[in-house]
Order: C-alpha cells, then sequence, then structure tokens
C-alpha cells in the first residue's frame, strides 16, 4: 500500500482564490484602509498566508496589525461562506483521481495549512468528504505559526509500513515533505499559470490524472 499526500487549496480545489480576494477587500473596506488587492496581487501573492498578504500590500503596518486583518478575514468568512461556496469547487479531474486510487487500496491524507475545522468544511464542500476521514484531514493551522507539515506527516507515518509515499503540491513547501521519509514528489502547475515559480520535484504536472502513473 502505498500513501498519496495530498495539498488541498490549488491542488484539489480551484477558484477559493476568488473568494480570498472578493473576503480581503471586503475587509480592508471595513478596517478604513483605502488600498485594495488587485487580480494581478491575487495571482502573484497565491500560496502565500493570508496575513502575509496585507504585508505585502500594507507593509508600513505592524505585525499585531496585519495579523488583526487576517483574524477579521476569517470571522468574516465564516460569517458569509456563501462567497467561500459560490467560488470554490473541486479541480479539474479531481474527484475521479482520488477515486482511483481508493478504489487500488491505497492511502489518501490531505495535508494543509488551513485551520483544521475550516478544512473539514472546504473538503466537504467540494465533495470529497467520502474518501477522506476526519483523521486523514490534517489542518496544521499554519497561519497562526502552529505547527509544520513535515511535524503532522512525521507523526501520521509512526508506526505505519508503506509501499511507497506520493507527494502531490503546489509549492515547494509541499514538495520538500520528502525531506521526512523519501517518496516520489509531483508539482502541481495551476493550468493559468504560464511561468511557474521553479520548484525541485520528480515530476512537474499540469493534469492530476498524471498522478495515476503511480498506481
Amino acid at each position: 500500500m502505498k500513501l498519496f499526500v495530498w495539498d488541498f487549496h490549488g491542488v484539489l480545489e480551484k477558484d477559493n482564490d476568488k473568494a480570498v480576494l472578493e473576503i480581503s477587500n471586503e475587509v480592508l473596506r471595513q478596517a478604513g484602509h483605502a488600498e485594495r488587492f488587485s487580480e494581478e496581487d491575487n495571482r502573484a501573492f497565491y500560496g502565500l498566508k493570508w496575513f502575509q498578504y496585507f504585508e505585502r500590500l500594507l507593509p508600513d503596518l505592524t505585525n499585531e496589525q496585519h495579523m488583526a486583518l487576517q483574524a477579521a478575514c476569517f470571522v468574516f468568512a465564516e460569517e458569509n461562506l456563501h462567497i467561500l461556496a459560490k467560488h470554490i469547487k473541486p479541480n479539474d479531474h479531481a474527484v475521479a483521481v482520488l477515486e482511483s486510487i481508493h478504489g487500488a487500496a491505497h492511502d489518501q491524507i490531505i495535508l494543509s495549512n488551513t485551520r483544521p475545522h475550516d478544512l473539514l468544511w472546504f473538503v466537504d464542500t467540494v465533495g470529497i468528504q467520502h474518501l477522506f476521514p476526519k483523521d486523514k484531514v490534517v489542518g496544521v493551522n499554519a497561519h497562526q505559526k502552529h505547527g509544520t507539515k513535515k511535524d503532522a506527516l512525521a507523526q501520521y507515518l509512526k508506526g505505519k509500513s508503506l509501499d511507497g509515499i506520493v507527494i502531490i503540491g503546489d509549492s515547494q513547501t509541499d514538495i520538500d515533505l520528502h525531506q521526512v521519509a523519501g517518496g516520489t514528489t509531483y508539482h502541481y502547475v495551476h493550468p493559468h499559470i504560464a511561468t511557474p515559480s521553479p520548484v525541485t520535484a520528480d515530476h512537474s504536472i499540469r493534469d492530476l490524472r498524471q498522478v495515476l502513473q503511480e498506481l
């Protein structure tokens, strides 16, 4: 049995970045800031933690103020889930790929920087909750600097005997999970990105179905 380790945002889902843009700009408005994120900013900052968006847009603010804006975004998002729900959807071929891996009796987990209870909501909203019991949906809450994906993977692997590990993500941080216990790495490059940031991985793919060569 192999273990497939998935990042969530931008890999198993798409269009959450559109919700991030809408929510961030509304929070800026409510906080009295004149600045707004553009779609170009949103693409450039993709993959950063939420407070890091504000660091780049408002560099003169303190870390406490950046974190306060992030906290306001989380509150606003939780109170307006319809904004997230209208944007987010499963990525192309994601459900079919996950079901194929599940049908081949391999193990799968999701590791995300998202807060744990938020991640469960996201997984349910994109319709893949039947493939991931709660103990296989791991949010490390890196937005608040609580733990890392490496820590979570190391904990998950304790006591397990596997035939291999397959890691799929859209950032170097995801790919670096191979440092925990080895594995074959897949860098998923978003189809709308013409020139992706350099990432060192075994494979670079734009179609999730290419992961199925591991079966």
